[in-house]
């Protein structure tokens, strides 16, 4: 039976977990503090991240593991570089588990936070999206915001300003809920990363709703060579590349 394992952190890397899990030995692994996934019991599942690529390369050899999936985050792109460098010294094969980009024509992209910041009137007010950790470049705007986020912020010796309102909340968010709070804060304006995904994320159904101007960060270049976009694709990936399931 074929040992797989997901770098996770995501919905879509749970569920595919799940699915494999009943036909594979999966491992699920989450980096940092994200807290443990809830996963059927037959996923193993790790967390703490491996130190780095050769630390992952190692635990690839040591664990037998055939096939590694990154179904990390579009911006996980520091996880994606080690786990493409580990699968090389490891000797074994490596794909993304890919979200496609959403297609907002209200959008405006921007490829840096620093573009993006300097494109917003000194009057809005911001709902931010982009997670704890990469917070640190928005910390010197005037505006008023509301940074939503699942794990408190990185801060890396920073000062959070007293016009942040920090709110923590763990996904998925209704619609009714995101237009009350953005009608509750009097938001002018999202901020948001291109994550993608096959349906569009509440947040930015809301904002079109409600008139809400949406920045949104362009995600990053994947450097895969595999990228598959479905469990279904995957499945049949595991199929031509003849990994044993049980009978």
């Amino acid at each position: 039976m074929a040992n797989i394992l997901i770098l996770g952190g995501t919905k879509m890397a749970r569920l595919l977990a799940s699915h494999l899990g009943q036909k594979y030995n999966v491992t699920y692994s989450i980096a940092g503090t994200t807290k443990a996934a809830k996963l059927p019991s037959y996923c193993q599942q790790i967390a703490g991240g491996f130190g780095g690529a050769d630390g992952l390369a190692d635990y690839l050899q040591e664990q037998n593991i055939n096939l590694c999936i990154d179904a990390t985050h579009p911006f996980a792109q520091n996880i994606s570089q080690n786990a493409i460098k580990a699968c090389a010294q490891a000797g074994i094969d490596v794909i993304q588990y890919a979200r496609k980009a959403w297609d907002i024509e209200a959008a405006h992209i921007f490829t840096t936070e620093a573009e993006l910041t300097n494109a917003l009137p000194a009057n809005a007010k911001l709902l931010l999206t982009i997670g704890g950790q990469n917070i640190t470049p928005f910390l010197a705007l005037t505006q008023p915001i509301v940074a939503r986020m699942i794990e408190p912020p990185k801060l890396d010796g920073h000062l959070l300003p007293t016009h942040f309102n920090i709110l923590l909340s763990r996904p998925p968010y209704d619609l009714d809920a995101e237009i009350a709070l953005m009608q509750k804060h009097k938001i002018t304006h999202l901020i948001c990363k291109d994550s993608g995904g096959n349906t569009l994320a509440t947040k930015l159904t809301a904002a079109q709703q409600l008139g809400v101007k949406i920045y949104m960060l362009a995600r990053p270049k994947s450097p895969y060579n595999t990228q598959l976009f479905s469990i279904s694709e995957i499945v049949t990936y595991l199929n031509k590349r003849l990994f044993v399931s049980p009978v």
